[in-house]
């Protein structure tokens, strides 16, 4: 079985209490494990998907898929506020997970622009620490940035090769994924069917699909309250059809998630490069699965 939902034995007393401001952290020592081929073939995409970008400093990304037994659902590809780095290695310790310490291109500075982030950043630091990676530190966040700094938050780089996650803002437009599924051949890794305005009209696409908005920050997406809408609604639905139409909104094929007791199951990510570096398992009773789930450990050959 190439990808396989397992029990893992859980230290409690590693695991962080907190992770998002004062919440507490939910875990479980039910996780996730990739084989060899599949993390072979993940790796295949971060390196084509990167060269069709055009990508020249080293990218993180923040990977969200659904998983069947043999293969990877690849949903989105965030580039712009890339976190969760603190509590895939907390679960990772806890789990006795194997990190490579030498895959981090971390700067040793980190900040944040909301303090609810605050407990998984620091924990991130303990965790670099924990793996012999000393000196990072956290410092207040200033738009005007002389050394090298990565941001927990949706931050522009402004070319400024200072600045990390680099170009978070263009590589995380969801037009990206789109295009790159036209091309993208794998047996382990697929990504769904994208419709966009240059390929199809919006009174053709069908009702079970995920509408997203291209750039999770703009002005569209503030406007509707979410960035992310299962289904397409019935009726005329004016704003989301001249979105599309606009290009600023595009509709992904609905993907079943794999349905595990402790509710749908997701995995998170977390790239540098073209490398998989770790990971966490996310458990949800709801449709779209976000942090404030139940976490459980990711590791892989």
């Amino acid at each position: 079985m190439e990808i396989l939902v397992k029990d893992f034995s859980l230290d409690g007393s590693i695991v962080a209490d907190r992770i998002y401001g004062t919440f507490p952290h939910v875990t479980t020592p039910t996780g996730v494990h990739l084989s060899g081929n599949v993390k072979e073939e993940f790796e295949r995409f971060l390196n084509e998907y990167n060269q069709f970008l055009q990508v020249t400093a080293i990218p993180f990304y923040r990977i969200d898929a659904y998983f069947s037994e043999g293969k990877l659902h690849i949903l989105e590809v965030n580039a712009a506020f890339v976190d969760g780095w603190g509590t895939a290695l907390n679960l990772a310790r806890a789990c006795g997970v194997k990190v490579t310490p030498q895959l981090f291109a971390f700067p040793k500075q980190f900040a944040t622009l909301e303090k609810e982030y605050l407990p998984e950043l620091k924990l991130l630091v303990a965790e670099l620490a924990a793996l012999g990676l000393s000196g990072h530190r956290i410092v207040p966040y200033q738009q005007k940035v002389s050394s090298p700094l990565y941001v927990y938050g949706r931050t522009e780089s402004g070319g400024n090769e200072l600045v990390m996650p680099m170009d978070g803002l263009r590589l995380d437009d969801k037009r990206n994924l789109a295009a790159f599924s036209w091309i993208w051949q794998s047996e382990y890794i697929s990504i769904p069917l994208h419709y966009t305005n240059d390929v199809e009209e919006w009174d053709n696409i069908p009702s079970s699909v995920v509408l997203k908005f291209c750039d999770k920050s703009g002005e569209e997406s503030q406007q509707a309250r979410t960035s992310v809408l299962i289904g397409k609604p019935d009726g005329k639905a004016k704003f989301l059809r001249s979105c599309y139409e606009a290009g600023t909104l595009l509709a992904q094929e609905f993907v079943q998630p794999t349905v595990h007791t402790l509710g749908n199951a997701q995995l998170i990510l977390l790239t540098t490069g073209n490398a998989l570096v770790t990971g966490y398992t996310q458990f949800s009773q709801k449709k779209i699965i976000n942090d404030n789930s139940t976490h459980g450990p990711l590791c892989f050959e």
